[in-house]
């Protein structure tokens, strides 16, 4: 029997940037993909009071958080060179509705990684902190065409 392995969240990374060139997002704290389909209803009198759909279109979201830094970080976003430059990034194109690429990574050593990619448009990105409390940053992307997946 196959034994069953957890796998740990930190083996879940969210990368940024050019086809190739993606880099992590610096300081990231969490991250998700969710993928979901539209439903068509197609619930009738004959239906017996039950709703009935067909499957619709398919989509998908991405979301991201991390640490809000000053200084150089050891994997930031894109080519960026200091922290200000990954806000501006994530700001500039949430404000000008840019296209990114992106990869959603799960890191898997005992069957081989596997890599969710595509083109998203960032949706939305807020910075936070409170009295004496670590600033914080959030953001959420909406695919934009196919999620493909690669091992």
């Amino acid at each position: 029997m196959a034994t069953a392995s957890l796998i740990n969240g930190s083996d879940l990374i969210l990368k940024i940037g050019g086809t190739g060139a993606e880099k992590e997002i610096a300081y990231g704290t969490s991250c998700s993909l969710e993928v979901s389909r539209d439903e068509i209803d197609q619930s009738n009198k004959n239906s017996g009071a039950w709703k009935s759909i067909i499957p619709g279109m398919r989509s998908f979201t991405l979301s991201a958080e991390g640490l809000y830094f000053i200084g150089t970080p050891g994997a930031p976003y894109a080519t960026m060179k200091t922290a200000e430059d990954v806000y501006t990034n994530f700001l500039n194109d949430a404000t000008n509705s840019a296209e990114v690429f992106f990869e959603f990574t799960l890191r898997t050593p005992a069957t081989g990684d596997k890599f969710y990619s595509g083109k998203a448009i960032i949706t939305s990105f807020s910075i936070s902190g409170g009295v004496e409390d670590q600033a914080t940053f959030s953001v959420s992307l909406a695919g934009n065409g196919e999620l493909t997946l690669a091992a």
